[in-house]
């Protein structure tokens, strides 16, 4: 699983450059099937930032929580010990 995801991971960190580079180097075309491609792409573009910056929150928001879990984890592992001693 792990490899599957850094496969995708890399696959959709290549289709954001590419529309980065297309969308923001090259400029917008005036009319044509370009004008399409670009506004589809632009469009990708702003959803993967949102997704993005939307998916780092929910981490940080799970590693937070994570943390609380082992903390009261070596509490309980730490009262135990010392009842263990007596």
């Amino acid at each position: 699983m792990k490899t599957i995801r850094k496969i995708m991971e890399g696959v959709a960190a290549a289709c954001i450059s590419v529309a980065m580079y297309y969308c923001f180097l090259s400029g917008a075309p005036a009319r044509g099937t370009e004008r399409t491609v670009y506004m589809i792409l632009d469009g990708i573009f702003c959803i993967s930032a949102w997704v993005a910056g939307v998916g780092i929150l929910w981490y940080v928001r799970w590693l937070r929580r994570r943390n609380k879990e082992l903390e009261n984890m070596i509490k309980i592992l730490l009262k135990n010990a010392d009842k263990l001693d007596k």
